[in-house]
């Protein structure tokens, strides 16, 4: 049901994209939530009930195979939304989603996400912008795990979860980050090694620090630079 008053002005950027008027209307049908750690919100081919535009925080796209072996192929954060598979007409959920990073942000049914695309103004032509960044970075994210060494691939992961989270500092551990690119924990404690002795990143218990970000670009492959760039043609800064 819409909320009486609009939601405060998200630091969502897909949203903060829209104009005053157009956030009013919209705000009023969504209501805060906090989404934990590893929190499954979508399973894979289940019906979606709800969008999610996070704030904070980061949420996985993840691949599954019948074995249950899982890969993730996109992240969302602050800079857009899930769901849209269902907004559009697909009505089901192609990958399954997990928070990695507990979320804050803002959720609207799927009634009302649908009514408001059909409304073909700004927020419609937002969401087609971003199923056309969210469409390469998956296209990438495949690529990158096919043809790029691990170094790489941690590098560019890392830069892009950092860049949804909006920080630094990753609460990560060797484990995870073995199961979000698919390798043994073993291949982290190698890749890492070195990216730390070169002062790249500092790695504590709990923790992956970038310390030096224009290193880990230059380490990191295309696949980084190239889905950076889509989303600021796109959407700008």
């Amino acid at each position: 049901m819409p909320t009486s008053q609009p939601v405060p002005l998200s630091v969502n950027r897909l949203l903060a994209l829209l104009p005053p008027d157009d956030y009013r209307r919209i705000s009023r049908r969504m209501q805060p939530v906090s989404l934990p750690l590893r929190q499954t919100i979508y399973k894979v081919r289940a019906a979606i009930d709800s969008v999610y535009f996070p704030t904070s925080g980061f949420i996985s796209a993840m691949t599954v195979m019948e074995d249950g072996a899982a890969i993730e192929v996109a992240t969302i954060g602050n800079e857009g939304m899930t769901g849209m598979s269902a907004v559009v007409g697909g009505e089901t959920s192609p990958y399954e989603m997990i928070v990695q990073i507990a979320c804050d942000g803002v959720r609207m049914s799927i009634d009302a996400a649908k009514e408001e695309w059909r409304r073909d103004g700004l927020f419609h032509r937002l969401l087609v912008k971003y199923n056309t960044a969210f469409a390469m970075q998956v296209a990438y994210s495949v690529a990158c795990n096919g043809l790029h060494k691990i170094e790489q691939r941690c590098c560019r992961w890392l830069l892009m979860t950092a860049d949804r989270v909006g920080k630094d500092a990753l609460p990560l551990t060797h484990e995870f980050l073995a199961v979000m690119l698919g390798v043994r924990r073993s291949s982290i404690s190698e890749v890492l090694r070195p990216l730390q002795e070169r002062g790249l990143l500092s790695n504590n218990r709990g923790e992956i620090r970038i310390v030096d970000r224009a290193g880990m670009e230059a380490t990191s492959c295309e696949c980084y630079r190239a889905v950076k760039s889509e989303f600021t043609r796109l959407f700008g800064a």
